[in-house]
């Protein structure tokens, strides 16, 4: 039988884990964003367009990358 400690410490987990994906979300925008912002910076991209990201995206590169 399990006992209240043991449910609040699943609890706090679960949440943690929410908490470090959306950071990990948040940080593959950030370093995309700052990629197409050098390449432009350097001529690599067109500067005349601005970068357009999509949420989507970034979630699927995420879980790519951390194989979820």
């Amino acid at each position: 039988m399990r006992n209240i400690k043991d449910e609040e410490r699943d609890h706090h987990n679960a949440y943690f884990q929410e908490e470090l994906n959306s950071l990990k979300v948040s940080v593959v925008y950030i370093t995309s964003v700052l990629e197409q912002a050098l390449k432009n910076a350097s001529g690599e991209g067109s500067s005349n367009q601005p970068a357009t990201f999509v949420q989507t995206q970034t979630t699927t590169q995420l879980e790519e990358m951390v194989g979820e």
